[in-house]
């Protein structure tokens, strides 16, 4: 194990505190939560009182999708004759610290919730169980995962993650609104014609005929780095080389994402000092919103607003949006029996087997019959940007992505709030970035 990495790690982690992953995707602030067996935050495994074997779950949703993963997890409780799942729920800017310390005191729970660009960095340190014997004996079928996922899961050559879903940047309309301007489709959908001008003079047209903010979308945090990493990617840029070495962000490629993002500011199409871009379109100020997937089940929560989630538009030459995944691991511990491991892996792919369920919450499920099944396409608003899954981009797998997430949140928060301009704030990323990664590397 890599002292100094996990050193690193950990400092990373106390220092971003709830800015580096309080991602939309893992819920809203809200108080620890508990499966139905009434865990007391142990995360001791063994044998239930029915005889089956008992392992540990935890996980960062503490909004509207712990709810839904709580009941997957009493559903599967209440099928599996073998295994018995203790739920643990954490606050998602309080989650990967606690995790990464249970992993480096043999107290890790049987199976935990990584996102895929954390992996990499775990798989380093050599803090995760490695899945394709685990797979094989459960008869877990990797092709049955969409391609993107089926990729982005390996490192090496080797599973170490089972993707739960894939959950995205969307745009999210109000239709009364968009019918009102005459730019509802017949199919209550709305279409944002590719292009940058085009992009531009639909939304000065939408600013100007709704008299209404035209995109709304929180200015700092997370939301800022999903578009960030949606242009950047839709220019032809990335992050960095494919050896994870060498920082790529003093680019033309960065400069053009980094200048569209300002224009959109300036011609206050998405406005500046915005704090919850969320409420703002669910309050009707805003005709349209920036947001992810995860945000769809509050939207619909939301007495009286008609709306429509549609893939992010194609502003760049490319298209592609900024995405991640809900990954199911299993943490090395040196207490974990074979036949914990075991009941893990039979947890896991019950899990990703029944995503219909998982789907509720807005994400992508990851395998395709399940994308197939009338039961998700009989979901809202999911079919109009279901296939945005195959174009989505993952950060690459490298390590150092929590510390471009929390240097990225701060640099384009000063940016957009007009402290510093686009070179300045290129450069900062670029040798922030290359420190970051020379600090994995050295």
């Amino acid at each position: 194990m890599r002292k100094n990495s996990l050193l690193k790690k950990m400092t990373a982690l106390i220092l971003a505190g709830s800015m580096a992953f309080t991602l939309g995707a893992c819920g809203s602030d809200g108080e620890k939560a508990k499966s139905s067996l009434g865990s007391s935050g142990s995360s001791a495994a063994g044998t239930s009182e029915a005889g089956k074997t008992k392992i540990t779950f935890w996980a960062p949703f503490s909004g509207g999708d712990g709810d839904i993963m709580t009941a997957m997890v009493d559903k599967f409780n209440e099928q599996s004759t073998t295994t018995e799942v203790e739920f643990m729920i954490f606050k998602s800017e309080e989650y990967y610290t606690k995790l990464l310390a249970a992993m480096t005191s043999d107290s890790a729970p049987t199976v935990a919730v990584n996102h895929i660009t954390r992996v990499k960095e775990y798989v380093t340190d050599d803090l995760l169980e490695p899945l394709d014997d685990l797979a094989t004996a459960a008869e877990v079928d990797w092709k049955g995962f969409t391609e993107n996922l089926q990729q982005s899961s390996m490192v090496d050559g080797t599973h170490y993650c089972m993707p739960m879903d894939t959950h995205l940047l969307l745009m999210h309309f109000n239709t009364d609104d968009f019918k009102e301007m005459d730019l509802l489709e017949s199919d209550e959908t709305v279409n944002v014609p590719a292009g940058e001008e085009e992009f531009f003079e639909y939304f000065s047209k939408v600013k100007e005929e709704s008299g209404k903010m035209p995109l709304s979308g929180t200015s700092s945090n997370g939301l800022p780095m999903y578009l960030w990493y949606t242009l950047l990617t839709q220019y032809g840029g990335d992050i960095c080389d494919t050896e994870g070495k060498k920082a790529t962000l003093d680019t033309e490629e960065n400069k053009k994402a980094l200048e569209v993002m300002m224009r959109m500011v300036d011609e206050e199409i998405w406005p500046k000092n915005q704090k919850n871009g969320a409420e703002l379109f669910t309050g009707r100020v805003a005709a349209a919103t920036i947001n992810g997937d995860w945000a769809i089940p509050t939207f619909e929560g939301t007495e009286g607003l008609n709306f429509v989630s549609m893939p992010f538009p194609q502003v760049g030459p490319n298209q592609t949006v900024y995405a991640d995944s809900h990954t199911l691991v299993v943490p090395k511990n040196a207490k974990l029996t074979e036949e914990e491991k075991a009941a893990g892996m039979e947890f896991m792919k019950w899990i990703t087997d029944n995503a219909d369920m998982w789907a509720e919450s807005g994400h992508i499920p990851s395998k395709t019959a399940v994308l197939e099944s009338d039961t998700f396409k009989a979901l809202p608003y999911r079919s109009n940007y279901a296939k945005s899954a195959e174009y989505a981009r993952f950060y690459p797998q490298i390590c150092g992505v929590a510390g471009l997430t929390e240097m990225s949140y701060r640099e384009l928060a000063a940016m957009i709030a007009g402290e510093q301009d686009v070179e300045t704030t290129m450069q900062h990323m670029q040798d922030q970035f290359q420190d970051i990664l020379d600090s994995y590397n050295e």
